[in-house]
């Protein structure tokens, strides 16, 4: 294999600078501004991708995907995302979008993945690219034109705010900004500071009071101030992981085009004394593809823009701070008596663990929103009474007393609704695992939970929010509807940081079948509410009659096809479903192997009629 010199410059500027120093690699921008020129359909699901080797990719245009090759090797692969998400107007016209590079360092193997870019960005990268691979010279990423807050001077009135920091520069990146009329993170967060006080505002907070005006449970100041979407319901735009055990959904969410947030926890060098939260802003990663996806080891480099990594001198304007993106190592690890988690360390102040990530969703017109004239828009005094989830289940037993609340329409008795038992103070780690597969005989429990998510408290009277369940089986049908009107006088809380949930529910017998459930709150909208098109939750299900041990295919015979299920199972050529491994595993051992597919061969062929191949289970 020949050797490729430009590719080893590549490689050893990048690696030595990550590998050997372990401090973070600043990548120094200037804040990208939308340029105004309005280009193309938005329509980009349907490019056609360009492929061009990179000696000859001087010319390739950067406002659409394209791919670099060297001796036939991906090296530069750029997608156009969402042409209208970042510098599109709200009536519908279209600016330039972003963009997601994904670049390879050839002699480590590793992939380098960022997103939000623009297409300045992207034609910076490629001539970096080129100049290396081509000319030999260095490969450096520098003016990126990254997005960046930078918070003015310790002990100044936004010293406390680097959540409110990374909410502004998710907003700019997902594109919710511009269609607010915003051009930058910096004027984005200096309206969050006329709005709140100095205190550590969290970025959920944010986003509620961006998008509806509403920050539940916290001080601020936006006197008649509606929000910018209130016909937009923000609770759906916005999900938490767990960085250590969900990494790669995260990692999948920037590949779709959400922006992110890593919530941080310092502790101190000497005596690992917890001091502090932070949040940066999270662009992408470094992975080493010779570890799956779903492995600890798989992720090597974050990509993040800190508010705190470039502060303004005192009294001078935060645009006047460089803009800078830090590419810094992780590792998962045991630091002392700290537990597991991803680590790295910020070599002037602390160790840090990555706790948690936040997800924005990019914008679209394809997103639901309000649109019945019914709905107020309004969660500073109208109720916005949501389904959060609808879980299925047939075991009704709960964390206290779900088990004792049964009867035959809906499970609930004269004490549930009352002061010393409140069910608003269910939290979500109370819910109940969701199935989406019952047996013949089961009895279905279809519990909705309900959120308050507007301002005020919601007080049940006469006329009050009721709940219907519609069950639908394949052809559209109506098989089931029950309505339930929620009792007099209760009292559904404003949401607040905990996340108190209402929650009761239907229960049923149905035959075999495939059907969807849906249920809805307020469907008649006796209720005045700020939003209506949030009360509506579905979900497919299906009920399984008598299965036959070994009809894998569950056709209700067995058959020379039912082993080769199983056979195709085992090659992994197959999923291993949960019918699959109940049903082909003919010996009832408990796993599915090709002892399985040996004894139902046999058995087809008249050999070894004794196995209960071909009984009800």
């Amino acid at each position: 294999m020949k050797t490729n010199w430009n590719r080893r410059i590549f490689s050893l500027v990048l690696c030595m600078a990550l590998l050997l120093t372990g401090f973070p690699v600043a990548v120094y921008a200037q804040e990208a501004q939308p340029t105004g020129e309005i280009t193309g359909s938005g329509d980009v699901e349907n490019e056609t991708p360009i492929e061009v080797d990179v000696a000859k990719a001087e010319d390739v245009p950067v406002d659409g995907s394209f791919t670099l090759t060297d001796d036939g090797e991906p090296v530069l692969e750029v997608k156009h995302q969402n042409e209208r998400a970042v510098t599109g107007a709200f009536d519908g016209t279209m600016m330039n979008g972003f963009y997601t590079a994904d670049f390879v360092m050839p002699d480590t193997g590793y992939n380098v993945f960022l997103t939000g870019l623009t297409k300045n960005n992207v034609a910076r990268i490629k001539k970096a690219i080129i100049d290396n691979y081509v000319e030999g010279k260095l490969f450096e990423m520098k003016n990126l034109g990254f997005i960046d807050v930078e918070k003015t001077w310790y002990g100044d009135d936004d010293d406390l705010m680097c959540g409110p920091a990374t909410a502004s520069n998710m907003l700019v990146g997902s594109g919710w900004a511009a269609q607010a009329g915003f051009t930058n993170s910096d004027d984005v967060f200096e309206k969050v500071l006329e709005a709140f006080p100095n205190r550590g505002t969290d970025k959920a907070t944010v986003f509620s009071w961006f998008f509806s005006g509403v920050a539940e449970n916290w001080e601020y100041d936006s006197p008649g101030f509606g929000g910018y979407f209130p016909q937009y319901d923000c609770f759906d735009m916005i999900k938490g992981y767990d960085f250590d055990e969900e990494t790669e959904a995260i990692y999948n969410r920037l590949r779709e085009g959400y922006t992110a947030e890593l919530s941080l926890d310092l502790y101190r060098f000497e005596e690992y004394s917890y001091f502090g939260l932070h949040a940066v802003t999270l662009w992408g990663f470094v992975t080493d593809p010779n570890y799956p996806a779903d492995s600890k080891e798989h992720y090597k480099y974050i990509f993040v823009t800190d508010s705190d990594s470039n502060l303004a001198k005192k009294g001078k304007d935060r645009r006047t701070a460089p803009d800078v993106m830090s590419m810094i190592p992780i590792e998962y690890k045991k630091l002392k008596n700290r537990g597991w988690y991803y680590w790295y360390s910020d070599p002037t102040v602390c160790d840090v663990s990555i706790s948690t990530a936040y997800v924005l969703k990019p914008y679209s017109p394809d997103i639901p929103f309000e649109t019945s004239p019914d709905a107020t828009l309004d969660k500073s005094t109208s109720p916005d009474a949501a389904i959060y989830d609808l879980k299925l289940t047939d075991e009704p037993k709960d964390y206290e007393r779900f088990d004792e609340l049964d009867h035959e329409e809906v499970i609930s008795d004269p004490n549930f609704w009352s002061d010393d038992y409140d069910p608003c103070v269910k939290r979500y780690w109370y819910f109940k695992e969701s199935k989406t597969e019952f047996s013949k005989d089961a009895t279905i429990y279809f519990c909705p939970y309900l959120r308050n998510q507007s301002a005020v408290d919601y007080f049940n009277q006469e006329e009050g929010i009721s709940t219907r369940l519609t069950v639908t089986d394949a052809q559209e049908e109506v098989v089931l509807q029950k309505s339930y009107a929620l009792p007099n006088s209760i009292r559904i809380p404003t949401t607040d940081y905990y996340l108190g949930y209402l929650f009761y529910s239907f229960k049923a017998q149905l035959p075999p079948g495939e059907y969807t459930a849906t249920v809805e709150v307020n469907p008649n909208h006796t209720v005045p509410e700020a939003l209506y098109f949030n009360n509506t939750k579905s979900v497919d299900f299906k009920v399984i009659g008598p299965q036959l041990l070994g009809d894998t295919d569950e056709d209700g015979k067995i058959t020379i096809l039912d082993v080769t299920q199983i056979q195709r199972v085992l090659a992994g050529s197959k999923n291993p479903t949960a019918s699959i491994k109940k049903l082909g595993d003919v010996d009832q051992n408990g796993d599915l192997d090709v002892v399985d597919a040996t004894l139902l061969q046999r058995w087809l062929l008249g050999l070894d009629q004794e196995l209960t191949i071909g009984e009800k289970v």
